[in-house]
């Protein structure tokens, strides 16, 4: 079978039955299993589960272990990147940056305990879900046979909480810094052309925090399942112009050019502007910040069948590795304050505004992100 990391070859489920009967008569280890208090399994050289214990059976609303006998981690979790081959897990592409595979195949390599954190993104009941794991693979010789026991620790609410409180101080620090040393300046000014302009500046600030504290709260609100969609007729050109008044002087895109190309005719659809904004504005920050001074990022929308499709684009590249990450929750290219921008679009788009996202990037046209939205969003 084809592979793109690891290797695909499996032993056969008559296989996998008869190597996973001696863990069952072996009451001392199965025991220890199910006294962990985290998801753990054995699993044998071909990362097969030869035996589950009670905390991963529950977790995953398995009753009988025979169901998931020989599948492997990443399919137990319905990882989207598992089925992308015929080998399953640990075999596509994006399986490269896993921290759970890579843990797994260092322990046989080296016959030592690896872990590694993964970033999860679970296909389930037609939504995906984002996980953050603690993954760790340890040796395990049993009757004469080597295997390994593979754990996961589910750390998807604390790296949660710990990111979003790290970007909303990250956030209202800057803002309110910016807006503080306004203020002193317009205090110490006697020029009333200056305090004037300065004031309004100051008042933009002020829009920006009041901004960034519900961005949080959309995005608390979102993950919780409690985000309200109140759609209302919106017009397209208008949308993307209001963007780029809102971001043309933000720090972001000092020195750059923002550029809104747009069709002739009006174009009048439905959907939530609160949330739509938050998406657009998302995505044109990110281009700005990926992109140089002098060169100009462009929002645009076109429209497809029963859809409409809006699309920033700027001249720069994302790497291959970045890209097969860019939707993950706790992933990001900047500091350990930021990475919710790309997960938060998906989940809004996908989840509450019924669209899609994707994206392309190559080093000659550079990266547009897409949205694709119904024209009516119920």
């Amino acid at each position: 079978m084809e592979t793109f990391y690891a290797p695909a070859e499996r032993k056969s489920f008559r296989e996998i039955l008869d190597e996973s009967r001696v863990f069952p008569e072996g009451e001392y280890t199965r025991k220890l299993m199910d006294a962990l208090p985290m998801m753990a399994a054995i699993l044998n050289r071909e990362r097969q589960v030869l035996y589950a214990n009670k905390t991963l059976l529950n977790s995953i609303g398995i009753d009988n272990l025979e169901d998931i006998l020989g599948k492997r981690p990443g399919e137990l979790v319905r990882c989207i990147h598992s089925s992308e081959t015929d080998g399953g897990c640990g075999t596509s592409e994006s399986c490269r940056y896993c921290g759970a595979i890579n843990a797994i195949l260092e322990c046989l390599s080296t016959g030592k305990e690896a872990a590694g954190e993964c970033r999860i993104i679970s296909g389930k009941d037609n939504h995906e879900v984002a996980y953050d794991f603690q993954a760790v693979a340890s040796p395990f010789e049993f009757q004469g046979q080597d295997y390994v026991i593979f754990s996961l620790s589910d750390t998807s609410s604390q790296k949660r909480r710990r990111m979003l409180e790290r970007i909303f101080f990250h956030d209202i620090m800057n803002t309110a810094g910016g807006l503080n040393g306004l203020i002193s300046i317009i205090e110490q000014s006697g020029d009333w052309s200056e305090v004037k302009d300065l004031s309004g500046t100051a008042a933009k600030l002020s829009e920006e925090l009041i901004d960034e504290i519900y961005a949080q709260k959309q995005l608390i609100s979102a993950e919780s399942g409690d985000l309200i969609v109140s759609p209302e007729n919106l017009d397209a050109s208008a949308i993307l112009n209001s963007i780029r008044l809102l971001l043309e002087h933000h720090i972001t895109a000092e020195d750059k050019i923002i550029a809104v190309h747009v069709p002739s005719d009006t174009l009048i659809f439905r959907c939530d502007p609160v949330i739509l904004k938050r998406i657009l504005v998302n995505l044109l920050k990110n281009a700005l910040e990926a992109s140089k001074i002098g060169e100009t990022v462009t929002i645009s929308y076109k429209t497809a069948s029963d859809a409409i499709v809006f699309m920033v684009h700027n001249p720069g590249y994302i790497p291959r590795d970045i890209q097969l990450q860019i939707f993950k929750r706790s992933f990001s290219t900047k500091d350990s304050s930021r990475g919710l921008g790309t997960y938060s679009v998906k989940l809004l788009t996908e989840q509450y505004l019924k669209g899609k996202v994707s994206f392309s990037s190559d080093p000659r046209n550079g990266t547009i992100f897409s949205i694709t939205l119904p024209l009516n969003v119920l």
